[in-house]
C-alpha cells in the first residue's frame, strides 16, 4: 500500500519565505512614499479647511480674522512663527495687535499638529494669514504655505498660495 504525504519539504517552505522576504522588500519603499503622499495630502486639506473657515468668517463677521501657528491651540506661536508645524489657530483680529489672539479677539477654530513628521512652512510678508472684512488678503502680498515631508522625493509637496484677493490655490512641487 502506498501513502501519500500531504504538505510541503523544508526546501519548498525555504523557496516560498525567499520569494515573499523579496516581494516584501520591493513592495516597501513604495508604501512608504504612499504613506508620505497621503499625510501631505491630509496637511494641505487641513490648511485649505482653516483658509477657508477664515475667510468665510471675515465675510460673515465683516472684520479682519487671522490664521496664525500655534503650538497649543489656543495662542500664536511666539518664535519661530513661519514654522506651522505645531498647528494652526484661527481667530477674529479687529483690535489689538495685528496677528496676534488678545484678550479682546475670539478664537474661531483650530487645528492641531499634522501627524507623521509632516512639516509646514510659511513665507509671506508677516508671520500670520490675515482676510478683511470683504475675503480680501489684507497683507497686500501673496502668502505660500509649503507642506512636504523629510525624505519626500519628485513633485510631491503641497504648495498654497493665498492671492491677494484671498482666493487659496493649491499646487504640487518638487521636495525641497
Amino acid at each position: 500500500m502506498k501513502s501519500t504525504q500531504h504538505g510541503f519539504t523544508v526546501m519548498e517552505l525555504m523557496a516560498a519565505l525567499a520569494v515573499l522576504a523579496i516581494l516584501v522588500g520591493l513592495a516597501t519603499p513604495s508604501l512608504r512614499q504612499f504613506s508620505g503622499n497621503s499625510r501631505i495630502a491630509a496637511t494641505s486639506n487641513s490648511l485649505l479647511n482653516a483658509l477657508a473657515v477664515a475667510r468665510s468668517e471675515a465675510l460673515l463677521r465683516s472684520m479682519p480674522i487671522s490664521v496664525c501657528a500655534s503650538t497649543d491651540a489656543v495662542t500664536c506661536r511666539t518664535s519661530g512663527r513661519t514654522d506651522w508645524s505645531g498647528g494652526w489657530i484661527v481667530f477674529t483680529d479687529n483690535s489689538g495687535t495685528a496677528g496676534t489672539l488678545d484678550s479682546t479677539d475670539v478664537l474661531v477654530q483650530s487645528w492641531p499638529a499634522p501627524g507623521g513628521g509632516t512639516s509646514v512652512s510659511l513665507n509671506a510678508a508677516s508671520d500670520y494669514v490675515q482676510f478683511d472684512s470683504r475675503g480680501m488678503n489684507n497683507l497686500g502680498a501673496a502668502a505660500t504655505l509649503t507642506t512636504w515631508f523629510p525624505g519626500c522625493k519628485g513633485n510631491i509637496s503641497s504648495q498654497i498660495v493665498v492671492t491677494v484677493v484671498g482666493s487659496p490655490q493649491a499646487t504640487k512641487i518638487a521636495c525641497p
